[in-house]
C-alpha cells in the first residue's frame, strides 16, 4: 500500500544510525530559530575561510555555516554557538565604539590621509611622475618589440 509504505519511509528518513547500528532519532530542538545566530556563524565561517581559501571556498563556507547553525544535532549546536558569540563580539565592539568614537576618529584620520595625499600631490606632481614613468616603461617596451611608441 502507498500510503504505509510513505510513512515507513519518513519514518525511516527521521531516524539515523549510531556508530554501534541503533537508530537513534534527533532530540527536538528546544531552541527557537534565530536569523542573527545563523547570520553570525555564517561570517565567522565565511571570513575564516576567506582569509585562509580565497573568496570562492569563503562563500561556500559561510552557507555551509549558515546550515549548520538551523540544524539540531553536535554540529548545529557548535555553529549556533559560534554565531552567538560572534553577535556577542558585534555587540561589544559597537558599545566600545560607542564610547570612544573609534569610527569617527577613524574617518577623521582617513579625511587628513586624503587631504595630505591631495596636498602632496599639488606639491610635487607624484601622479604625473608616475604617469610619465609608466608612458616610459611602456615606450621601452614598445621600442624593445619593435612597435610604435606613444608620445
Amino acid at each position: 500500500r502507498p500510503s504505509s509504505r510513505l510513512r515507513q519511509e519518513s519514518r525511516q528518513e527521521s531516524h539515523m544510525s549510531s556508530e554501534e547500528g541503533e537508530e537513534v532519532t534527533p532530540a527536538p530542538s528546544s531552541e527557537k530559530f534565530d536569523g542573527k545566530v545563523v547570520a553570525g556563524a555564517a561570517a565567522v565561517g565565511g571570513v575564516a575561510a576567506f582569509v585562509l581559501a580565497g573568496p570562492l571556498v569563503g562563500l561556500a563556507a559561510a552557507g555551509g555555516a549558515a546550515y549548520a547553525a538551523t540544524r539540531n544535532d553536535e554540529v548545529g549546536a557548535a555553529a549556533k554557538s559560534t554565531g552567538k558569540a560572534a553577535l556577542a563580539i558585534g555587540d561589544k565592539a559597537r558599545e566600545i565604539n560607542e564610547e570612544h568614537k573609534i569610527s569617527d576618529k577613524v574617518a577623521e584620520g582617513a579625511k587628513n590621509s586624503l587631504a595630505w595625499a591631495h596636498d602632496m600631490n599639488e606639491r610635487h606632481d607624484v601622479s604625473g611622475k608616475v604617469t610619465a614613468g609608466i608612458t616610459a616603461a611602456g615606450n621601452w617596451i614598445t621600442d624593445k618589440l619593435g612597435g610604435e611608441q606613444k608620445k
